[in-house]
């Protein structure tokens, strides 16, 4: 755990600025109940501070434009300011980075020892990649097809399309009648005065 000390409580202007359900997820962002708490339990608290967090900056941002006369308003009457959202979104930033704190400081102690088992280093596939390569040039691969096919006695295989160079083209490429089509586009297109 990175900081183990007691957090202080809310302050009345953060106590003012967030609603009841933001004001409970500040608290249990806060220590010691933020050490309390379960790796799922913190990754749950870190999801829903990201989403009101988010949905703060965007009424914010909503009531700016609004503020401005940028946008219609969409209440009855236009925002004057966002002040308050802003600092609603202030102190949801905040609770955030301490539960990102927590939770970096948790991962960093919890995953150094259990992926060094699991997940290789990107050294060590590295190592493989190249032990591969090597065993390659020794010879072909066993595992590898020499090219000829596949079911030879199959009596549905169908022999294919045959040779198309001798089949000369009835029309022009481009799909125009007769010589014009072998003339560019450019020049078709070109009008002479």
């Amino acid at each position: 755990m990175t900081n183990t000390q007691n957090t202080p409580p809310a302050s009345v202007e953060e106590k003012r600025a967030l609603d009841a359900d933001e004001l409970q997820m500040a608290d249990m962002a806060r220590h010691p109940a933020l050490g309390q708490l379960s790796d799922r339990e913190l990754s749950d608290l870190i999801s829903r501070l990201r989403s009101r967090r988010k949905r703060a900056r965007d009424i914010a941002d909503r009531q700016a434009r609004e503020a401005r006369a940028k946008s219609a308003p969409a209440g009855a009457t236009p925002a004057t300011g966002n002040a308050g959202t802003l600092s609603k979104h202030d102190y949801l930033s905040a609770a955030l980075e301490r539960a990102m704190a927590e939770r970096a400081a948790r991962g960093g102690a919890a995953d150094d020892s259990a992926e060094g088992d699991d997940k290789p280093t990107q050294h060590e596939l590295a190592l493989k990649a190249m032990a591969l390569k090597q065993a390659g040039e020794d010879g072909p691969n066993p595992m590898m097809e020499d090219g000829g096919a596949l079911h030879p006695d199959d009596p549905d295989a169908s022999e294919g399309t045959g040779p198309l160079a001798d089949q000369k083209r009835r029309i022009a490429p481009s799909g125009a009648f007769e010589d014009v089509g072998d003339k560019p586009s450019r020049e078709r297109s070109r009008t002479r005065y």
